[in-house]
């Protein structure tokens, strides 16, 4: 657990936390104990620091259920056997990214929704094409605990 200052808030940054970790939080409510604990969420870490995937091999054969899992961040994409090869984004976090780089050179590889999040406005079972050699920042405007599939939308580069 991080140290605290000496007005008691935790003394950390964004690179000195983990998943689940527990952090002490004052509520300033006077009949709760204080202080109180909350952990961090996998996403905000995943989000922040850009754990991505680096070095992924895109699914044979296509399709949402058995696609390579992408992290948030920054993943590049090496390995795409064939056309529609596919990969899947992680669960939409309201404020969340994920840079996905396509580096195989001639086949373009179908980038997938988590569950029944949406990309573009497309549903996630039908995925979206991402050409050889072009990256896509994805941005999740919506997602975890809105209480409905997540949305993200993207941006073509270079």
């Amino acid at each position: 657990m991080p140290g605290l200052t000496t007005n008691g808030v935790p003394n950390l940054t964004i690179a000195g936390l983990r998943a689940g970790q527990l952090l002490p939080v004052d509520t300033q409510y006077g009949g709760g104990a204080s202080p109180q604990f909350a952990a961090v969420p996998i996403e905000l870490i995943g989000s922040f620091i850009g754990t991505g995937v680096i070095g992924a091999t895109a699914f044979a054969g296509g399709g949402q259920a058995s696609a390579t899992q992408l992290g948030y961040g920054i993943n590049t994409v090496t390995v795409v056997a064939t056309a529609a090869d596919s990969v899947k984004l992680p669960p939409a976090v309201k404020g969340a990214w994920c840079f996905v780089k396509n580096a195989d050179a001639a086949d373009s590889t179908t980038v997938f929704g988590y569950g029944t999040d949406t990309i573009d406005g497309v549903a996630s079972a039908t995925g979206n094409a991402q050409a050889a050699g072009k990256g896509k920042l994805y941005f999740a405007t919506s997602g975890v605990g809105d209480g409905a599939a997540g949305t993200w939308v993207s941006l073509l580069g270079a």
